[in-house]
């Protein structure tokens, strides 16, 4: 009888080190907030092509499709001419789930918590026009430009706190003001890590000149941070984004790239809890 009640403790706790040590399930929402409809036109058609490199980075970083939700323009993917940005030559399927307007960004939340459990990862990635109020500009509201609607930074809180179960989330919010998103998650104990493309203060703007390597307009922050976790550049030669040389990009080695590499605004961080250095989104656990 002792033997058994050994033999039980053991693979009990077998079982409990397999379920903390195993990989977790990585969830992602794309939020591109306008439509697009014509290739190569500067401050438009980077709404899809700068959403179409994340989509690929998660993709490459071992994030599962059917994990990815994607919010865009009326709900369906641009039919662009570069096959490279192309969803359904790049992947035979569209990439785009819902339509970016105000009820499906609070109901993408709602519709994943039940998955999202306390061993997993989440990421969250915005792209669109904004503006800052208040006396120091860190009040943010971003726009939902295809709707005319708009979201403010504290909404955007509320709707992401309906997933309560996760073990770290990353925030990254590229718009005009962004910074303003900061103090939104900066509460230790809420195991998530912020990047913005700028101060509260500040605008933020499309790449130009030699910076784009294929000639696509890319928003500067989203280019970089693309880049810095693919480890290469849109025409795929590699970036040194992995200053520590163990072949994984932490956040904070994101966030150090952003800051080599953007000329036009300044990125932000914010990590209460001192994660960045030690999350690496490409590791089964990140």
């Amino acid at each position: 009888m002792k033997a058994f009640m050994k033999t039980l403790v053991i693979i009990n706790l077998l079982l409990v080190w397999m379920l903390s040590s195993g990989c977790a399930t990585k969830h992602a929402v794309l939020i591109s907030a306008n439509d697009v409809t014509i290739d190569d036109v500067a401050y438009h058609s980077v709404w899809w092509y700068d959403l179409f490199q994340q989509y690929q980075m998660l993709r490459e970083n071992g994030f599962k499709d059917k994990n990815i939700h994607v919010l865009f323009g009326d709900g369906a993917d641009f039919n662009t001419a570069h096959s490279e940005y192309n969803s359904t030559t790049q992947y035979g399927h569209a990439i785009t789930d819902m339509a970016a307007n105000k009820t499906n960004v609070e109901a993408v939340f709602n519709n994943i918590k039940d998955n999202v459990k306390s061993r997993d990862f989440l990421y969250v990635w915005w792209m669109g026009h904004g503006f800052g109020s208040g006396s120091d500009y860190c009040n943010l509201t971003m726009d939902l430009s295809h709707t005319g609607e708009d979201v403010t930074d504290v909404e955007f809180a509320n709707y992401m706190s309906v997933i309560a179960s996760y073990r770290k989330r990353s925030v990254n919010i590229m718009t005009c003001h962004a910074g303003g998103m900061l103090d939104n998650f900066g509460t230790a104990g809420n195991k998530t890590v912020t990047l913005t493309s700028s101060t509260c203060a500040a605008s933020s703007y499309e790449a130009y000149g030699s910076a784009i390597c294929d000639g696509r307009n890319r928003a500067e922050f989203n280019m970089t941070f693309t880049d810095a976790l693919r480890e290469q550049d849109a025409c795929g030669t590699a970036v040194a984004s992995d200053t520590s040389g163990n072949n994984y990009v932490s956040l904070t080695e994101a966030h150090q790239y952003n800051q080599a590499n953007m000329v036009t605004s300044t990125p932000q961080i914010m990590d209460p809890d001192s994660l960045a250095a030690n999350t690496h989104i490409r590791k089964c656990k990140p």
